[in-house]
């Protein structure tokens, strides 16, 4: 499914920037988070998959009774459960880098108005049915959210470049470094 690549590549971006200005969330648990968080609204996608191959066919009952993960209120309890229970230890810090990867996910999804579900617009369901939207529009009969997906995956491609480049200038330097501290090691001998 595309759509769950797009919200991770957008997730990684947000982890990238947010890591870029606050060095101390430069850990892989919390580029985990930031990928975890932007797919909690999917959960059910995930349930119904499992449901299938254990149970041999779509559960539509399960499918339509985790429709409120998709909501603001599903996904925060989602959240605060897994920071509660599997990152007790970073428990502020993951509950907060869970809600910031949700939230990105809810940004892209009510961006894609007029091709979103209408279920993907019910953000405060069931407090209240508005629907929530950013219409883009349109650029030469193209939803300009279909541009928008390929930019996400070019700039999460470009930041993963990026990393692999400086991680492998960092060991390449660093073998450089032990080269010289060897070499003058001899030199005195």
């Amino acid at each position: 499914m595309p759509a769950i690549l797009i919200h991770i590549a957008f997730g990684y971006i947000i982890y990238r920037i947010i890591s870029h200005f606050f060095p101390n969330f430069q850990k892989n648990i919390y580029l985990f988070l930031f990928l975890l968080g932007s797919l909690i609204p999917d959960t059910k996608y995930f349930v119904a998959w499992i449901t299938y191959f254990i149970f041999g066919n779509e559960n539509y009952y399960v499918l339509s009774s985790l429709f409120v993960t998709h909501q603001i209120f599903g996904s925060l309890l989602i959240s605060l459960f897994l920071s509660a229970t599997l990152f007790r230890k970073i428990f502020f810090r993951s509950f907060l880098i869970l809600t910031i990867g949700f939230l990105g996910h809810f940004l892209l999804d009510i961006s894609q108005y007029p091709l979103a579900h209408i279920n993907h617009l019910l953000l405060l369901y069931p407090f209240s049915g508005e629907i929530f939207y950013i219409n883009l529009g349109f650029f030469e009969n193209i939803a300009l959210f279909e541009i928008l997906q390929y930019v996400i995956l070019m700039i999460a491609i470009i930041f993963g470049i990026l990393e692999i480049c400086k991680n492998s200038l960092r060991v390449f330097i660093s073998k450089i470094f032990a080269i010289c501290k060897l070499k003058k090691k001899f030199d005195k001998k």
